[in-house]
């Protein structure tokens, strides 16, 4: 066993000490990650056994010694000892409150100091000590613990950190999970899949009809691959334009067609579709190009003096121009806009091109010039906004008391002009007001330049009120509206991602208050933020939502990921622990729910979740970062959970 110990103590060792094969208090302080200096002096001190001031191989391994003892007793000496400043084998009330002090600072929290003496009070409490006892000892902190029973996973894993133990990923050789996996993975999209096979029939039909046709009436091969280039480009160039009838389609997502409609990744079909356009064009062009000069006509001729010829290098060109500026659209998505108005002559430049297109445009044209008038005269009316608020973490709240929506459903997003902040820039955004609210709200992140104006206009506001008018265009429905559907409901939001989910949350409760709700609907919502202050925007409604749902259907977590997984994060954990155990509400965000540091292991979540709910139908609904909800989906596929995500486009 020591050989053990000691061998995968010195790959720790080496990393920390380098080349000098020695680890002084700046190395240890890395290695410990913290800026806790305190904590980082006191375990230097206990480590370093012959007072040299630096830390040599064997004390390493000692210390690694101690801490690998899975019976608890040895690591409870180490805190103790850690805490013990006065070394009298006690930890008062003094000492506990500059250790817990210097932990607090270190993870960036800021709590008032009655909140700081409430929680040190707590841990005296649970362990049984009163006023006049001389101090925690190692009886009490075991006593502590058997009501704050989360020291032993919180210790191993900083123990795991220390020592460089990353789980690495198995290599999957069971081939029954595997297809299990891709099971998964095809129901997740069965939608999506079924859509896309009845399309690539269609597109294989089309182009095989009109060769078949052309060869029939004696073309050559050239011609009839133009001919069934064409004829797939009649089709797809009708059809292109359906995914963007987005007032059509969200009064759709409510109905009863939804559940077989492939709502939740409608901008993909659109580029999808695009990009097929210029595939069957590319087929088209050469396979003309190749006629012409087998038939030895001059190309240049054909295409300048023809009708043919010349709406086709006109409709090449707008295509071309589309298809670069989409590509780079998130370099420059205003020039990408711009750009994308070249869809009308393309459009129209088609007509002309195809003597048949009118016929496969005619019913999709007119569902797309409904949709587009419809949304062009909505957002012409300009609306007064009512409060222009400015929240913690560079957060801006929009309200509008008197709005044109008549009807939305929670997490629908509109888009949003001020011309205040920029004359003819439009901007998306979830609303975070529910339905059933008299006022609608908008929360918007600082992050960008119209975002910082916004910010800086709402601060400028609270010295100087002025008359506001915005423009509306929406509401657009987003999966985040199907939620009341939903019998077992994961939302999990990132930072600011939290706003559909906000109206989605306020709306079960007004529903619950009118007994309108879902029976029995379990709402599991987890909350990842970097910044402390981020959770006051909605603390009120998250504790509203836990008293009326009822902690038995609403399961809130709330992830705080700039506190680190360090040693000060340990003996602060505990005595959070404590202060839970006593009041029942978290000390960092007054909720009903713990704070937890860093993000959540999503594979024991789901796993948990997929195991309780067998034989059930749970749905994530996620907000957030782009690379987070990557992991997410990964995660939740492999335990046979349906994934959602929302897109604001």
């Amino acid at each position: 066993m020591w050989r053990n110990i000691f061998s995968r103590a010195d790959q720790p060792f080496d990393k920390i000490a380098g080349s000098e094969a020695l680890i002084c208090r700046s190395k240890l302080k890395k290695a410990l990650n913290t800026n806790n200096q305190l904590l980082v002096d006191r375990i230097f001190e206990l480590i370093d056994t012959d007072q040299s001031n630096y830390i040599d191989r064997q004390e390493f391994n000692n210390f690694i010694n101690t801490l690998s003892y899975k019976e608890q007793n040895h690591r409870l000496r180490f805190i103790i000892a850690i805490c013990d400043l006065n070394d009298d084998g006690y930890v008062d009330k003094t000492e506990l409150g500059c250790i817990l002090d210097a932990c607090i600072k270190d993870q960036g929290l800021d709590l008032t100091a009655d909140q700081r003496k409430a929680i040190q009070e707590c841990v005296f409490s649970l362990a049984g000590l009163s006023a006049s006892d001389r101090g925690l000892g190692l009886k009490d902190f075991k006593k502590f613990l058997e009501l704050v029973p989360s020291f032993d996973y919180q210790f191993e894993r900083f123990l795991n950190d220390l020592l460089c133990k990353k789980k690495g990923r198995k290599k999957i050789k069971d081939l029954n999970w595997s297809f299990t996996h891709i099971w998964y993975q095809f129901r997740n999209q069965l939608k999506d899949n079924m859509w896309f096979f009845i399309y690539t029939i269609s597109n294989v039909f089309l182009f095989f009809n009109a060769v078949s046709n052309y060869e029939a009436q004696g073309a050559t091969l050239a011609v009839q691959m133009a001919r069934g280039g064409g004829a797939c480009l009649n089709f797809n160039c009708a059809i292109v334009l359906l995914p963007m009838c987005k007032a059509v389609l969200g009064r759709l997502r409510h109905s009863s067609v939804a559940p077989v409609l492939p709502l939740d990744s409608l901008t993909e079909v659109h580029k999808g579709i695009a990009m097929n356009i210029i595939a069957f064009s590319l087929i088209h062009i050469s396979a003309h190009f190749t006629n012409y000069t087998l038939t030895h006509q001059n190309i240049a001729i054909v295409l300048s003096t023809s009708l043919i010829g010349l709406t086709g290098v006109g409709i090449t060109l707008s295509l071309l121009l589309m298809a670069i500026t989409g590509y780079l659209r998130s370099k420059n998505y205003e020039r990408f806009l711009s750009v994308h108005n070249l869809y009308v002559p393309f459009f129209l430049l088609n007509l002309f091109h195809g003597h048949v297109f009118w016929i496969w445009m005619l019913v999709p044209g007119l569902l797309f010039l409904g949709d587009f008038g419809y949304r062009m005269w909505r957002k012409q009316k300009k609306i007064k906004i009512s409060m222009l608020e400015s929240l913690p973490d560079g957060v801006t709240m929009i309200r509008f008391d008197d709005h044109s929506m008549k009807k939305f459903y929670p997490g629908d997003y509109l888009k949003i002009k001020i011309p205040a902040v920029a004359k003819n820039e439009w901007h998306p955004f979830t609303i975070s007001a529910a339905p059933e609210s008299s006022t609608l709200d908008l929360h918007v992140r600082f992050n960008g330049n119209w975002t910082g104006a916004l910010h800086n206009l709402s601060n400028r506001m609270a010295y100087a009120p002025e008359a506001l008018y915005a423009q509306i265009d929406g509401p657009y429905s987003a999966p985040t509206s199907s939620v009341y559907r939903s019998k077992v409901v994961v939302l999990i939001a990132g930072g600011i991602g939290v706003t559909p989910f906000a109206s989605t949350l306020q709306s079960l409760v007004l529903n619950e208050q009118q007994n309108k709700g879902l029976a029995n609907q379990q709402v599991y919502f987890h909350w990842l933020n970097r910044s402390q202050n981020s959770y006051v925007w909605f603390i009120d409604l998250l504790n509203q939502a836990s008293r009326q749902l009822g902690r038995d259907r609403f399961h809130l977590h709330i992830h705080l990921t700039s506190l680190k997984r360090s040693f000060s994060n340990i003996v602060m954990q505990m005595a959070f622990d404590a202060f839970w155990s006593t009041f029942k509400f978290d000390p960092i965000t007054g909720l009903p729910a713990q704070t937890s540091a860093g993000r959540p292991n999503w594979d024991a979540v789901f796993r948990d979740l997929s195991e309780k709910h067998s034989g059930e139908k749970v749905e994530v609904y996620f907000c957030g970062p782009k690379p987070l909800g990557k992991s997410v989906k990964k995660v939740a596929l492999k335990y046979g959970l349906f994934f959602r995500e929302e897109k604001f486009e």
